[in-house]
């Protein structure tokens, strides 16, 4: 009787299993359709993080609130409101003599930030005065484009139109017909077929780089790209006509 319960229970089992297969139970094709589009960045987001260690505690943090201080007004200056200002909350880390001596040295206060610029006409300047200050570190920077959804959704279109012609193509070598669509998604691999239709991101790659119009200062040898490069691929299965 025990026996009978434990075969019963495999069987079903194994038939839940092959009915959770992905693999679609018809004739189909699967293709990958891809596009890209260069388009002149008009806005940037830039990360960076205050730093500072001391002896005692309060020196370390106090000195992240002032050099926060001085950013503030600096980004004032350049037009930038506090909407466009992102920051976590100030870190405090107790600094040690080594691996094996746990006797505290010092202290570590930092603060992470992030700043959206919403034109390139101060890019130049905020990134020249984040290099300069001694207390901040850790600079990065990257470009994007205000109208990015109206190009994404260009971007799917042509991706899709791609799609397309590449599974019409294949059809034909093998002497068949694509059919309906039978599902869309960005995700690669099978398992995620299912349940990951519709659009989403894109990924950005930095094109040409031109030197910032500011020859008569050292903030010259800044760059800011010409161009970014949006991306889009989609995965398409499409029923193939018996």
């Amino acid at each position: 009787m025990k026996l009978a319960t434990i075969t019963t229970a495999l069987a079903l089992t194994l038939s839940g299993a092959v009915q959770a297969s992905p693999l679609p139970d018809f004739p189909f094709i699967n293709v990958t359709g891809a596009a890209k589009l260069e388009v002149a960045p008009d806005k940037a987001r830039i990360q960076f993080v205050i730093r500072q260690t001391a002896d005692k505690a309060d020196a370390a943090t106090e000195a992240v609130y002032k050099q926060g201080r001085d950013l503030m007004q600096f980004l004032a200056k350049q037009g930038i409101t506090e909407a466009d200002i992102d920051a976590a909350q100030i870190n405090k880390e107790a600094l040690f003599k080594d691996y094996n001596n746990r006797a505290i040295t010092g202290y570590e206060a930092s603060q992470p930030i992030m700043v959206t610029l919403n034109q390139l006409t101060n890019y130049v300047a905020v990134m020249d005065y984040l290099f300069k200050q001694p207390q901040i570190f850790s600079i990065s920077g990257s470009f994007d484009s205000s109208q990015r959804e109206q190009y994404e959704q260009q971007l799917s279109e042509k991706a899709g139109a791609d799609a397309r012609r590449r599974a019409n193509s294949l059809a034909a070598a093998q002497g068949v017909k694509i059919s309906s669509v039978f599902a869309i998604s960005e995700a690669s691999g099978w398992g995620a077929m299912a349940g990951d239709f519709g659009f989403g991101g894109g990924s950005v790659s930095y094109g040409a780089m031109r030197k910032a119009d500011m020859a008569e200062s050292s903030s010259s040898n800044l760059i800011v790209p010409k161009h970014i490069q949006l991306e889009k691929s989609v995965n398409v299965i499409y029923k193939l006509k018996p």
